[in-house]
This record gives C-alpha cells, sequence and structure tokens, in this order.
C-alpha cells in the first residue's frame, strides 16, 4: 500500500476519534420495567432512571415505537392503545456527568397525577387481548455544560440523538369479565360432573338439545 492510500484511512480515524468526545454515553431504563399490563381502558406508564457517563444531556421527547425500530426512519404506532409523552409536555430533563456538579443518574417515578415519568399508555376502552411490543425511544440534545449556562454550547450542532429501552404492553380482560368466565366455567363444570354421575335417563336428559 503506498503511503498515500493511507490517507484517506488517517484522516477517517482522524475524524471519528475527534467526534467521539461529542457522543455521550446514556443509558436508560424503565421503572419498574419495560412490560406492563393492564385492563381495556386503563392508563399506565414507565417511570425511568438514566445515567450519563460525557458531557450533558437534555432529553427533549419521548415516543412509544412499535414493530422493527429505527426511529425516526421507522416508528409504528401502538394499536391497542395510545402513548402520551410526559416528558415534553411536561418536564426539562437534564443529566450532567460524573466531573460536574449535576446529577449524572436522574430518576422518576411514573405518576399519572403529577405526569411525572416517561409517559403514559392509555389502553382503548374496546380494545382486545393481546399485545403492543417495541421500543421506549428518547430524543436528547448534548451539551458541554448544563444547557442552562449561557455558555453551554451544544455539541452536536442541533442534531437529535436517540436510546432505546425494550417495552411492551400486555392487555388482558378486565377483573369483573374474567370473574364471570371464571365463575361460568365453574357452573359447566358441576353440571357436567352431575350429568357423568347420573343414571342413564337423566344423563339422556343432560345431553337433549334445549328448545
Amino acid at each position: 500500500m503506498t503511503h498515500r492510500s493511507w490517507l484517506p484511512i488517517a484522516a477517517l480515524g482522524l475524524w471519528i476519534w475527534a467526534a467521539a468526545p461529542l457522543r455521550a454515553g446514556s443509558v436508560l431504563d424503565l421503572l419498574p420495567s419495560g412490560d406492563l399490563s393492564g385492563a381495556p381502558g386503563e392508563a399506565l406508564g414507565w417511570g425511568f432512571s438514566i445515567s450519563n457517563d460525557a458531557n450533558y444531556i437534555e432529553i427533549s421527547g419521548a415516543f412509544f415505537c412499535t414493530g422493527v425500530v429505527n426511529y425516526p426512519s421507522s416508528c409504528g404506532s401502538p394499536l391497542l392503545g395510545a402513548f402520551e409523552d410526559y416528558i415534553s409536555n411536561f418536564n426539562d430533563i437534564i443529566v450532567g456527568n460524573p466531573t460536574g456538579t449535576d446529577p449524572a443518574t436522574v430518576s422518576q417515578l411514573f405518576n399519572i397525577t403529577a405526569q411525572t415519568g416517561i409517559g403514559s399508555f392509555t389502553i382503548d376502552p374496546g380494545a382486545g387481548i393481546g399485545t403492543d411490543s417495541g421500543e421506549i425511544v428518547l430524543s436528547y440534545f448534548v451539551w458541554d455544560l448544563d444547557p442552562n449556562d449561557d455558555d453551554a454550547i451544544k455539541l452536536d450542532n442541533g442534531g437529535v440523538q436517540y436510546m432505546w429501552a425494550t417495552a411492551s404492553v400486555d392487555v388482558v380482560p378486565e377483573p369483573a369479565t374474567a370473574g364471570m368466565l371464571g365463575g361460568a366455567l365453574l357452573i359447566m363444570a358441576l353440571v357436567g360432573k352431575w350429568c357423568a354421575g347420573a343414571g342413564r335417563e337423566t344423563v339422556a336428559h343432560c345431553r337433549r338439545p334445549l328448545k
């Protein structure tokens, strides 16, 4: 390989080395976990814990994407309900770095009244039993200092970066519906047991179709 052929590779390596400090090493954990379950009409939600190990990040919004996720080019909408983003509507979440004075880990529990956490998922009242599976996606900007500092510089030049966490919502029968179904099955089982233990005439009567 000639000396000149090394130049593009060296230039690429230098670009990668220079760009690396601009990216924040952030980790998103959903609280208590990514998997929720509820009945039709119920509102559920996710809390979060975000840790950061470089620069400052400013969380700007949240999305619940289903299917094969490659946000923003692909972000399927939930089929069984609707997601409401609390972060862009109600919160200004800034996560510092381990060497700064601002917390490098920020956590919030989901609270539908205070509207804290990532957001809520309201299951359709008419939703059938099923699952919406996908990922929670957070968009964020990277800063060299606290964004509220007058000297802060946005290191990604206005671009938005993303972090992901897997999530799913399971729709289960309402407790009253489940109880009625269980009661009906119990009655059917008792009737079947009584018919099976009865005499021949009674068994024939049990099998006779209703008019």
